[in-house]
């Protein structure tokens, strides 16, 4: 096999798995349809984290985390939408990151960033779903 070759079908094997990862990571993990809050947040650190929330009698029933920084990211981000699940906006807005901290069983010194990152995206949500039901109440 020449090295073109190699190099060919090494990129075609390379392509299959990740596309079989995206494909597998988002089977699993469902993303909330017609989220009534969602938010998605860049960290000074490069990782983004996305929170997509629905609400039911003004209590959130279900959220969907996702970001593409590393495991202590995504501990943080799933931690903050299992700590606001049954809670009013006005009571996840009183989550912060050391609750976050507390919840994936601490996170070393230099990954405070991620659970900081999360309860970022966890109140943009929020902002989003006050921001939401703000213009439905003014509309004509």
């Amino acid at each position: 096999m020449t090295n073109g070759a190699s190099i060919l079908l090494g990129t075609g094997i390379l392509l299959a798995v990740a596309l079989a990862w995206f494909a597998a990571y988002y089977w699993l993990n469902p993303h909330v349809s017609s989220p009534d809050g969602k938010a998605r947040v860049v960290g000074s650190c490069g990782d983004t984290m996305e929170v997509r929330l629905r609400f039911q009698q003004d209590r959130m029933i279900e959220g969907s985390p996702w970001t593409n920084g590393c495991a202590h990211s995504f501990n943080c981000i799933c931690a903050a939408v299992d700590l606001a699940k049954g809670k009013t906006p006005e009571q996840i807005l009183d989550i912060d990151s050391a609750m976050i901290r507390h919840a994936v069983g601490g996170l070393p010194r230099d990954h405070w960033h991620c659970s900081t990152l999360a309860v970022d995206t966890l109140h943009a949500a929020i902002d989003n779903y006050m921001q939401a039901g703000l213009k439905k109440s003014t509309a004509p």
